[in-house]
């Protein structure tokens, strides 16, 4: 029993990586005590019956991985009571081919997997190749300098790939969590004195990145390869798409690329006339929602359109309820939450680190302010850090200036910004269109964010690792 606790835990913890020991224990033992006998009875359990562990969005998170088989590489299942005959490895059957919908998988393709799979729970950290820093480290309960720790996962992502050549998240969130409990010291993500979450997701995430630019020559993943009855193999898209879960969806059932065109035309049509109050009809909604495919087909073009080409096509697109509609059928989540939950886990500790280790006197500056909006100061505690310019992401006007006063007096560039009144955000805008895109103060910072995440902008050479870094954490986010 406990070899299927651990299974279960693999299974929660791959799509729910940060989740503490002790919920993940708990949650564990609740699917347990409800009769889950092994991962294919995960499909049955329902939100109600974890609810009491983890947050909604969890909760479905973990749901809708379940019932789309996401763990379907690493299924475990229960002998039946009969022994079945032992198959050579030799004779063994590939992972990869196509399983029958109305039997059983054979015993072959069952130690195929098992081969595939069991070798991270045997898998022996190779500290014996490790720098001198790392072994010194680990024996004292010390942390390891960044250049020793970047050297030991390259060490360890090369002796990883002699099992696997692309290891899952699943066996790396296996890996990971063996270090850190053995040298928790030295590798657990501390906050003082606190452990953050399971205290492995920054090896975890250094460890899935070396792995995938090492596989960089291949970006669809070699475990993400579906085999339809016909036997021809389909490869689902690349993994560059941040935590898209719906990058470039199949055309709506019953419809055209055709058919969808009219619809936006129709949109187009009623912009004319109503202008951007019309973004608010139950019906304008509607054609939003159902011409979604579309929307992607143009955005993920090559070349890549312009967002004075986009806004064009799709007037309504760019106010705040149709923004935030695309991105939640982008992504699955509820955008101001996720950017909420964002500045929650993360803000206020990017914060702490800076005020116990500031690493320039523009980093003391700031703090000395005692700013109290906390995804501002972390903005500009980031452009500090890397030393970019602020106009790369704020511009200022005269705190009485109106809209057009500002297109006319500020040299607008191609991308968005946040144009500060006085010292108070307000507004931002998409320079060289006719219309301007208007956001209430509240939700300014977030706005001019997530257009550089949905479209994909180039970002401004003066603010580029300010940028990579919030495309990092949006993906790591999102991935949860």
């Amino acid at each position: 029993m406990s070899g299927m606790k651990e299974v279960l835990k693999d299974a929660v913890l791959l799509v729910l990586p940060s989740l503490s020991p002790d919920v993940t224990n708990q949650l564990v033992e609740k699917l347990m005590d409800q009769g889950v006998e092994g991962l294919d009875d995960l499909v049955y359990v329902k939100e109600d019956d974890i609810l009491e562990f983890i947050r909604p969005i969890q909760c479905r998170k973990l749901l809708s991985s379940w019932k789309n088989q996401e763990h379907q590489n690493c299924t475990v299942v229960l002998p039946p009571a009969e022994v079945l005959p032992s198959v050579p490895p030799e004779t063994n059957t590939t992972l990869g081919s196509p399983p029958s919908s109305s039997s059983r998988p054979t015993s072959s393709s069952l130690a195929s997997a098992s081969a595939t799979h069991s070798w991270t729970k045997n898998f022996q950290v190779p500290w014996n190749l490790m720098p001198d820093g790392i072994k010194s480290a680990v024996e004292n309960g010390q942390r390891p300098s960044p250049s020793d720790r970047r050297q030991m996962i390259r060490i360890l992502a090369d002796e990883m790939r002699k099992h696997d050549t692309n290891p899952t998240r699943s066996q790396c969130l296996t890996v990971s969590r063996k270090i850190v409990s053995q040298y928790p010291k030295s590798f657990a993500d501390m906050l003082g004195d606190k452990q953050v979450g399971g205290g492995y997701e920054s090896v975890l995430s250094q460890l899935k990145v070396r792995i995938e630019y090492l596989n960089r020559t291949n970006t669809l993943s070699h475990h993400r390869i579906q085999r339809s009855d016909t036997g021809t193999t389909r490869k689902q898209s690349s993994t560059d798409s941040y935590g898209c879960t719906r990058w470039q969806p199949a055309l709506p059932p019953g419809e055209s690329y055709d058919s969808l065109e009219v619809k936006r035309q129709k949109m187009e049509e009623m912009h004319l006339h109503e202008g951007i109050s019309g973004a608010e009809r139950g019906d304008v909604c509607k054609l939003m929602e159902g011409t979604y495919w579309l929307q992607r087909h143009m955005i993920n073009a090559t070349p890549s359109p312009t967002i004075a080409d986009i806004k064009t096509k799709w007037p309504y697109l760019f106010t705040q309820r149709h923004i935030y509609g695309h991105f939640e059928q982008l992504t699955d989540k509820k955008v101001l939450r996720c950017l909420e939950l964002s500045i929650q886990e993360c803000g206020q500790i990017i914060i702490e680190f800076f005020k116990s280790k500031p690493t320039n006197d523009d980093i003391r500056s700031i703090l000395s302010r005692g700013e109290n909006d906390v995804d501002a100061m972390v903005i500009q505690l980031l452009l500090a850090h890397f030393k970019e310019k602020l106009d790369g992401v704020f511009l200022q006007a005269d705190e009485f200036a109106t809209p057009s006063d500002v297109q006319q007096s500020l040299h607008l560039p191609e991308s968005p910004r946040l144009i500060f009144l006085g010292m108070q955000t307000l507004k931002s805008f998409y320079p060289k269109m006719k219309s301007k895109l208007s956001f209430t103060c509240p939700t300014a910072k977030k706005n001019v964010l997530l257009n550089y995440y949905l479209f994909v902008v180039s970002s401004p050479v003066q603010s580029f690792f300010f940028f990579f870094f919030f495309f990092f954490c949006m993906k790591n986010l999102l991935d949860k």
